[in-house]
């Protein structure tokens, strides 16, 4: 019978090729030679009594091609690797056994089979086959990682370019259609603030449209004259401040990669010179929903203030001239 992988009962070592083995001639258990002398007796001596014989526990697992470049256990007949794609022809097939005696050689190996922890359930390729002791900027890929949350197959690739190549655009479909929610969404409340501020006053001439398009019925007769007045002006601030708006959508979807990954580094490197705990880093990152309801509700009460600023500041104005005749 074949011993490879399975551990002497005494010494607890897992057998190799290499080791002298003995087994119990009465209940067949396998021990070193030199553990069984000295211990004196067979390690299961109570199977002796109730006639119990020892099992083999390590069943041969089937044979798989770890990936050369991201470790992903693929099956004995892929030509290729199922996740990065790499070439696996000149790769051999290769058993648990066979690597449990490298394990026993002092080289570091995990089961690809064994169960997942609840990390790896809940992301099973959290790493995407880099180092996670690798550096992306002031940071390692773990902790980047751990900081980021949510979307990592999106972020490491775009973090390791940018760390590599410094300032450069990358598409971000969000960081354009809602920016002030995709910054607030990452907790990055001072570009999430700066953008909101943005985005209402350039708004600002399309909602004087809509209520110059669709006045109500209760629009005070000052601010209606006021809006009927200057109607074309209005119309073409409106259509200058669109151009601007989608302008600054512009700069969000290409650079806001590289805002968030600017924020992550100086956010870990601040956790790290605090010698606060890893645990934080995970705690300060990730993303929260409800910051961006919080932002949609600031954004519409910013402009909710800006029109009632406007109607107060025209109010004021046929006030006086009524007062003083101007």
């Amino acid at each position: 019978m074949d011993y490879l992988g399975e551990k002497c009962p005494i010494c607890n070592k897992v057998f190799t090729e290499d080791d002298d083995i003995v087994v119990c001639p009465d209940c067949g258990t396998p021990h070193h030679r030199e553990c069984y002398f000295a211990n004196g007796k067979c390690a299961h001596e109570e199977y002796h009594f109730i006639g119990r014989k020892w099992e083999k526990k390590t069943a041969e697992k089937p044979k798989y091609k770890i990936c050369p470049v991201c470790r992903f256990p693929n099956g004995s007949n892929d030509m290729s690797c199922q996740r990065c794609g790499t070439d696996l022809r000149s790769v051999g097939a290769a058993t648990e056994q066979e690597h449990m005696k490298n394990e026993s050689s002092g080289e570091q190996w995990k089961d690809p089979f064994a169960a997942a922890d609840n990390e790896e359930l809940i992301d099973p390729i959290k790493y995407l086959g880099y180092d996670p002791d690798d550096r992306i900027g002031d940071a390692t890929v773990r902790e980047a990682s751990d900081f980021v949350g949510p979307n990592t197959i999106y972020y490491l690739p775009k973090f390791k370019r940018l760390s590599e190549d410094g300032v450069r655009p990358s598409f971000n479909l969000l960081g354009f259609i809602f920016p002030s929610l995709y910054f607030a969404n990452r907790r990055m409340w001072l570009w999430a603030a700066i953008t909101v501020a943005i985005g209402a006053l350039l708004e600002f001439p399309s909602d004087l449209m809509v209520i110059l398009n669709d006045a109500p019925s209760d629009l005070p007769a000052e601010m209606l004259s006021f809006l009927s007045n200057h109607a074309r002006k209005i119309e073409l601030l409106a259509d200058i401040s669109v151009a601007l708006n989608i302008s600054a959508r512009a700069l969000c979807c290409f650079f806001s990669n590289w805002l968030y990954y600017r924020f992550t580094m100086r956010s870990i490197k601040k956790i790290k010179s605090q010698h606060r705990p890893a645990s934080h880093i995970k705690q300060a990152g990730g993303i929260r929903p409800l910051n961006a309801l919080l932002i949609m509700l600031i954004k519409y009460g910013a402009g909710l203030m800006l029109l009632a600023a406007l109607f107060f500041c025209v109010e004021f104005a046929f006030t006086f001239n009524e007062v003083y005749n101007v």
